[in-house]
Order: structure tokens, then C-alpha cells, then sequence
């Protein structure tokens, strides 16, 4: 009886073992090799055949008692990754939202074309491009074709399309 008692607490070691090495694993993967994943997947497959082989090995009070380990295990590492700022790592500190004042001074600076004219520069079927006072943007038509060449008139814009018509004003010299 002395010697059975012995071979299962033997056998338990080695899922003991596998438990604390996936726990490794883990911690090495957000401390030495972030971003990586490899590394930390594995340490999770290895507690996961830690637990299977208990299973396997001790029966249910076994398998039992090292899912409970696997989990405790892994709890108390979590919390202390958690408490030692180390969590910090999987979260994006900066914000990527856009800055209301930049969204603005942009909108502002494309609303300055609305009412101007200029000339298509490619055929606008319905998009294209356009040179409005110098510069080279691209536009769209309200649903009809407009040759190249032809005097365009910007009359609405949205988010950041730029919408534009045939225009009868006649081109005027710009100052240099």
C-alpha cells in the first residue's frame, strides 16, 4: 500500500510540474517576449495536459485537484500581473480618438472651396479630379458626366467628398 500511495503522489508532481511551467510560460510571455503569443499559448497547452494527464493518471480527485491548482495557480498570477502593472502591457494607453479642434480647423479649411470654380482635369464619370484654385482634388458630379476640360463649380461637400456641376462663369485670370 506504501509503495501505490507513493507512484500517485509521483504522478502527481509531474502534473504539478507542467502547471507551474504553463504558468511560466505565461509570465514570460508578458514580462520577455510580448506580443509574440507562441510562447504564451504554449504555456496554456502545457497546463492543459498537466490537467488531462491527472485526469488520466489520479482519476477524477486528481484531475480535480490539479484543474483547481491550474486555476488558482493561474488566478493568483493573473491578479499579481494585475498589481504589479504588468497588465498595463496588453491595453493601449494612448487614445485614438480625433481631436475635436483638428476635426474642425480641417473642416473648416475644405469648406473654403465651396462656390469655387475650376476645371475638370480628367472626364468625371461620375468622380475625378478637378483643379480648384491651384490645387488638384478629387471630386464627384450629382449623377451626370462631365468631360475634362470642362469649368466645374463646387456646390456641396460631404464628410469628405467634394460635389460639383457644370459651370457657366467664365474663367478668370488669378493674380500671381
Amino acid at each position: 500500500m506504501g509503495t501505490s500511495t507513493s507512484k500517485k503522489a509521483f504522478a502527481m508532481l509531474i502534473p504539478f510540474a507542467m502547471i507551474l511551467l504553463g504558468v511560466l510560460l505565461i509570465v514570460a510571455e508578458v514580462y520577455l517576449i510580448p506580443g509574440f503569443n507562441v510562447i504564451g499559448i504554449l504555456g496554456a497547452l502545457i497546463m492543459l495536459a498537466a490537467v488531462t494527464m491527472a485526469f488520466l493518471e489520479s482519476g477524477v480527485i486528481g484531475g480535480i485537484t490539479a484543474m483547481a491548482g491550474a486555476s488558482l495557480t493561474t488566478s493568483g498570477t493573473l491578479w499579481w500581473m494585475w498589481k504589479s502593472g504588468a497588465w498595463d502591457r496588453f491595453v493601449l494607453s494612448s487614445s485614438l480618438k480625433t481631436d475635436e479642434h483638428l476635426r474642425a480647423h480641417e473642416g473648416a479649411r475644405r469648406a473654403q472651396y465651396l462656390g469655387t470654380s475650376g476645371i475638370a482635369v480628367t472626364p468625371l464619370r461620375p468622380t475625378g479630379f478637378a483643379e480648384i484654385e491651384g490645387e488638384r482634388l478629387e471630386v464627384a458630379t450629382e449623377g451626370s458626366f462631365i468631360p475634362a476640360g470642362s469649368r466645374v463649380k463646387i456646390v456641396s461637400m460631404d464628410g469628405r467628398n467634394y460635389f460639383v456641376r457644370l459651370s457657366d462663369e467664365p474663367e478668370t485670370p488669378r493674380e500671381a
